[in-house]
């Protein structure tokens, strides 16, 4: 077993913090975006896992194409995935880079952070994997609140769910995707 020292030393040495933001992103809201921001704060690269399934006509080829326009507004490089299932996503990731130091982000609900359980009872496997719960964003903008309103009034939608910081240009490529 290594010690506390061994433990502090191999972190500083560590080159790579890898943040995984596994989700559903039906679609990507500002939420989201500041929930990865968040996670990106502490790492040097993200890798955003969306899930495999459409929901109430959101795809996740959609998903993915908004992802890929936020990504251009973080200051540093992030990545999308669209897999079947998120999480299960993240445990592969995570036993197929052992030695490198992962952010899970989780929610702040506890079922959310239930999730990464075995991480954490498995941490003599997984010393670099830090579940890191994630508070609030944006008020906590509803997904199915979201998904009605494109349906009725995508201009408002848009409104609701693009972050600010998102250009006219690329507002009106989220409305083209989505419509």
């Amino acid at each position: 077993m290594r010690t506390f020292r061994e433990y502090f030393e191999d972190m500083e040495t560590r080159v790579e913090r890898i943040a995984l933001l596994p989700g559903g992103f039906k679609p990507p809201t500002k939420g989201h975006f500041n929930a990865l921001r968040y996670l990106l704060d502490d790492a040097d690269k993200g890798i955003v896992f969306i899930g495999g399934k459409a929901r109430e006509g959101i795809t996740p080829e959609q998903s993915e194409k908004i992802w890929n326009i936020y990504a251009k507004y973080f200051d540093k490089p992030v990545e999308v995935r669209y897999v079947p299932n998120p999480v299960r996503a993240v445990y592969d990731f995570a036993d197929e880079n052992l030695d490198t130091t992962l952010l899970v982000g989780a929610g702040e609900k506890d079922e959310d952070v239930k999730r990464y359980k075995y991480f954490i009872d498995n941490v003599e496997k997984y010393p670099y994997v830090n579940v890191v719960k994630i508070p609030m964003q944006e008020g906590g903008i509803s997904g199915s609140e979201t998904r009605e309103m494109i349906q009725k009034n995508i201009d408002e939608s848009l409104d609701y769910f693009v972050p600010e910081e998102i250009s006219i240009e690329d507002r009106d490529l989220i409305k083209a995707i989505l419509v």
